[in-house]
């Protein structure tokens, strides 16, 4: 029998869904518009709070001369800004600085804005001699300035935090890397203070989304419907290297999105899936050669917000790890689009051979 937990590196040929309409302004944000410098501009949590729009991006520069072995990054930072209509953005002139103790965390980044509790909670990861931990704070409630909850230990990112407690506990999803190049999940874990976390399982399996093979993780966090909880994720499969010429670093990933619905009284319960992409890389500024862009074939999602009409969904996202980007959805068209689903493993205790697990 062949194994349905391991496919081949490409899923077939996607396209973003027609019910998916992109901004006729995208990009929405680029490196040109934040107040200090950059290059790129990207995978930028966003929410409303507090009657505006709030993002916080991905800012990096590059180092045009590394040394052997070093990053090619000569910074990684965070940004932060407000908008009235989500569009729009002021950037404050300062990167987001996240208080640990007495230090500051170095190269926060990929950060994920949560309201909860009316409060506003960024969950991040950084980079440092240890690799990239993750980490939750809370905003101090003016300028860039944000407090550390937790951190937790190497090797997570795509950290996201559920809105609302759940049965009175904290909720949060989570993506902790691999071994031996298997595919990479999304678990979840619950916590009664946001301190101490337990009861880790898994959310999503890689081979739950046909049109992953390599990983999936959470996108943006959960988002609230009267059909149970939404979350927008991205799906990676594995593509041929892009040839010298492309100066795309020979990237040999596919990065899509796409939305699965979980029971609203239990959200570790599958209830729908999307069996194709909601989004894919197929405009220039997706997939473009300017000489800043970052990768190609790769759109992330990282905000999703309900518009005040109750079934527009917008979803913000990064294109090519470059720039900012912004595209809406009807979450009845959405909802329509999905197939009933359940997980193909119900708790990750699959036997290592997959054909004792027939037996």
């Amino acid at each position: 029998m062949k194994n349905p937990f391991r496919r081949n590196k490409m899923t077939g040929i996607h396209h973003s869904s027609k019910i998916l309409h992109r901004y006729a302004g995208n990009p929405i944000l680029t490196a040109a518009d934040v107040p200090y410098q950059a290059d790129l501009v990207y995978n930028a949590g966003v929410t409303f709070f507090n009657g505006k729009y709030c993002i916080a991006p991905r800012v990096d520069s590059a180092d045009p001369a590394p040394e052997p072995g070093e990053s090619n990054f000569a910074s990684i930072n965070t940004g932060l800004g407000w908008s009235d209509d989500g569009i729009h953005f002021d950037i404050e002139p300062e990167f987001v600085r996240v208080h640990y103790g007495d230090e500051l965390l170095p190269w926060v980044c990929d950060g994920r804005l949560t309201v909860l509790e009316d409060e506003l909670y960024l969950t991040f990861c950084f980079e440092n001699q240890h690799s990239e931990r993750p980490g939750i704070a809370r905003w101090r409630g003016k300028g860039t300035d944000f407090d550390v909850v937790w951190l937790g230990i190497p090797q997570q990112r795509n950290m996201v935090l559920f809105p609302e407690k759940i049965n009175g506990m904290y909720m949060r999803l989570e993506r902790p890397s691999n071994q031996w190049g298997d595919p990479f999940h999304i678990w979840y874990a619950f916590s009664p203070d946001m301190q101490y976390w337990g009861r880790q399982e898994l959310m999503l399996g890689c081979e739950d989304v046909p049109f992953a093979s390599v990983k999936i993780g959470a996108g943006a966090p959960p988002v609230k419907t009267d059909r149970g909880w939404l979350l927008i994720f991205h799906a990676v499969d594995g593509v041929p290297a892009a040839p010298e010429e492309s100066d795309n670093r020979g990237w040999t990933k596919r990065y899509m999105s796409g939305a699965a619905l979980f029971d609203l009284n239990d959200p570790t319960r599958l209830i729908a899936i999307t069996k194709e992409p909601l989004l894919t890389a197929e405009m220039p500024y997706e997939t473009g050669k300017d000489k800043n862009f970052w990768v190609q074939d790769t759109v992330f999602p990282c905000g999703a917000v309900i518009e005040p009409d109750g079934d527009t969904l917008r979803i913000y996202y990064g294109a090519g790890d470059t720039n900012t980007c912004l595209a809406t959805v009807s979450l009845q068209e959405l909802f329509d689009f999905m197939s009933p689903a359940t997980r193909l493993a119900p708790r990750a205790t699959i036997p290592f051979r997959y054909k004792d697990w027939q037996k």
